[in-house]
């Protein structure tokens, strides 16, 4: 493998294993700084956001060793990162990384906003927040495309 690969590769792996690792430091943070009440729904949404961290993770670690596998396993990562939105009971948003959004917020008129976030997660159904939105995480758009361009390298090879 070419030696440009591999440091691409290489950072690629870093910062999901970085995403990850502040994503469930965030995560623990949050359940234990006394803001909140840890019940059982809590704890539930809790080890969704850290399965979903520590698969950030496992594609990080999958990158150093079986390249292939780990692009695959990665680009199956960011998709679930691209779009994040909430329309009434149902919301999802999941960061592992960095999050540059560009979205429309729909409940004072179409707004157009631009978001930054670090690793977040919010999952919600069946609880109205009284948003609505949908938006995009360009820094997972730009991840998919470069990992496939990694893809078809390592095929190659």
């Amino acid at each position: 493998m070419i030696n440009q690969t591999k440091n691409q590769l290489k950072a690629i792996a870093i910062y999901q294993i970085v995403g990850g690792i502040l994503g469930i430091a965030l995560t623990v943070w949050v359940l234990f700084r006394g803001e909140m009440v840890l019940d059982q729904v809590a704890l539930r949404m809790a080890l969704f956001a850290g399965g979903l961290y520590v698969f950030s993770i496992l594609c990080g670690r999958m990158l150093f060793r079986k390249p292939r596998r780990g692009l695959v396993l990665s680009i199956v990562n960011q998709l679930l990162q691209v779009v994040y939105f909430s329309f009434g009971a149902y919301s999802f948003q999941y960061v592992a990384g960095l999050r540059v959004g560009v979205g429309v917020d729909m409940i004072a008129g179409w707004i157009f906003k631009f978001r930054l976030a670090l690793s977040s997660f919010h999952f919600s159904l069946g609880t109205d927040l009284g948003q609505k939105f949908i938006g995009i995480n360009l820094v997972a758009l730009f991840l998919i495309f470069w990992m496939e361009r990694l893809l078809e390298k390592t095929k190659d090879q």
